[in-house]
């Protein structure tokens, strides 16, 4: 992301009243987009790389979830049936 433009979240985070929580939102969503190679090697070595990556993808949905609901957005994301943020392995 360019230093200094916001996203469409974070913009809207200014004048909501939920934001704090929307922008707690929106850095946990980025911390588990991150690739954090010391837990996954952790993780490979007491063999629950699966696991680990299946919690991950259930906080990713909730917190999208939890989101949309702050938001006002009714319903599921069009994109939850094709959305897995663990593709890149």
């Amino acid at each position: 992301m360019t230093p200094g433009l916001l996203t469409a979240v974070e913009t809207q985070t200014a004048t909501r009243p939920h934001g704090a929580t929307l922008d707690a939102i929106q850095l946990m969503l980025r911390d588990l987009h991150t690739r954090h190679d010391e837990i996954r090697h952790r993780a490979a070595f007491r063999g629950c790389t699966k696991e680990l990556l299946e919690v991950q993808q259930e906080l990713v949905d909730y917190l999208l979830a939890k989101q949309r609901h702050l938001l006002g957005v009714e319903g599921p994301s069009p994109n939850d049936a094709v959305r897995n943020y663990n593709s890149f392995l």
